[in-house]
């Protein structure tokens, strides 16, 4: 492997870090809708309400999403910034402990210390790369991709939508319980692509894995159906409007 393709590796997999939020995002557009889809559909025949219903929970869920994304990734960076100014801070003002910190910690990953000892010592030269090192080893304070909560709430927001929109096309053109069969199996197989792709890229069984996306899927679009069923049963007056 050379020198170019390491860069080009570290860059994909910084890009790759977002499938959290992409995966977080359409798996909970997915089984949020079609499970309010299928306990609607239990509640009510009504087309028209299922899907007002459907599109008022995508961009609802969407806008939440996404801000909950922002909010909490940039409470992490926020959190994480302070951390970084404070190891800085004591690299600075006591860089002698600082380096028994780092000498402990390359220590207890296997090298003597000895070896330890040599490779602090060339590093206290260059003052930049030791508090990269001192801040990555003693604390654990990683820098890649605890930055980008912009990022994060896009990807979030965007991939929710993506999720969200595929359980409601059924009944754009279909009623009843044919729609809702087909938005199940529509949210279903979607959900086995991306369990599928996720195995890929872990290097995991990718059918094992859609395989688990799938029977998620499926229970939640069956308990929000029967949830709809239960409500129907104890509150048989209720008539929900056109």
């Amino acid at each position: 492997m050379s020198l170019q393709a390491i860069e080009q590796k570290k860059e994909l997999i910084e890009r790759r870090a977002r499938i959290r939020e992409f995966v977080f995002g359409i798996q909970d557009g997915l089984i949020s809708t079609v499970g309010l889809l299928a306990g609607v559909q239990g509640a009510t025949e009504n087309n028209a309400v299922v899907i007002i219903t459907g599109l008022t929970a995508m961009f609802s869920g969407a806008i939440s999403m996404a801000a909950g994304s922002y909010l909490s990734s940039n409470a992490q960076k926020d959190i994480f910034d302070k951390e970084l100014r404070e190891a800085e801070i004591l690299a600075e003002n006591e860089p002698y402990i600082a380096a028994e910190g780092l000498l402990r910690s390359l220590s207890q990953e296997g090298l003597t210390r000895e070896q330890s000892y040599a490779i602090v010592k060339q590093l206290l030269h260059q003052e930049q790369v030791f508090l990269r090192t001192f801040q990555e080893k003693v604390f654990g304070l990683g820098s890649a991709e605890i930055n980008q909560p912009l990022k994060a709430a896009v990807v979030m927001g965007l991939s929710f939508i993506f999720g969200a929109v595929i359980p409601i096309l059924p009944y754009l053109a279909l009623k009843g319980m044919t729609a809702l069969y087909l938005s199940i199996a529509f949210s279903a197989f979607t959900l086995f692509v991306v369990g599928a792709v996720k195995g890929k890229l872990a290097a995991q069984s990718q059918f094992r894995s859609g395989a688990q996306f799938f029977i998620i899927a499926v229970g939640a679009a069956a308990l929000g159906y029967a949830i709809g069923l239960v409500v129907q049963y104890f509150f048989p007056g209720i008539e929900i409007p056109a």
